[in-house]
């Protein structure tokens, strides 16, 4: 029988419906692919779980977030129990917290419109290292300089209409899907 989280049949593909929760868990962890992302400074709670859909439906390793917000769960419709979900902590912390990870990750910012000194890749050029950490910073204001500084490469999403950016959670999901379409 399914089971029940907050009122809704879970959402899960019907190879999991009968299948616990952990074991759903255990499973996808066992096949995940060798990425993972962060946000940083996230505010908005529908970025936030649509990030984290995007991190579940491409099997990202873990998903990690850097600053003070706290995360309404619902918009992420049950997805968070399937996947490592990490928090660095804020200011100081998370930066060394983040460093640590550099032992295990290329890290990779996602920035459009970048002034660092490293020429951003366009996505459609870049050869995404198998053990990527993507960074996604917060709406209007970016990946922060400090986190600029960390990355070993910067992304960018070329656009051709009028607006600068993108939603984050919808580069999330265009950045993940780039990554799957040279390694999955």
């Amino acid at each position: 029988m399914s089971e029940q989280w907050t009122g809704w049949t879970r959402n899960v593909i019907d190879e999991y419906k009968d299948i616990p929760t952990e074991q759903i868990k255990e499973i996808l962890q066992s096949k995940a692919h060798s990425f993972a992302v962060l946000m940083e400074q996230w505010q908005g709670d529908f970025n936030f779980s649509t990030l984290v859909r995007n991190a579940n439906a491409f099997n990202a390793k873990e998903v990690f977030y850097l600053g003070r917000k706290k995360w309404d769960r619902r918009g992420a419709v049950g997805t968070h129990h399937y996947i490592n979900i990490n928090y660095l902590g804020d200011d100081s912390e998370g930066i060394d917290n983040l460093l640590k990870l550099k032992e295990k990750y290329h890290i990779v910012a996602i920035e459009n419109n970048s002034v660092d000194s490293k020429r951003p890749y366009n996505l459609i050029d870049y050869k995404w290292p198998k053990n990527s950490l993507m960074i996604f910073g917060e709406e209007g204001q970016g990946v922060s300089p400090q986190l600029l500084a960390l990355a070993d490469d910067i992304v960018e999403i070329k656009q051709f209409g009028s607006v600068r950016s993108l939603n984050v959670g919808t580069t999330s999901g265009i950045i993940m899907n780039s990554w799957c379409g040279q390694h999955a």
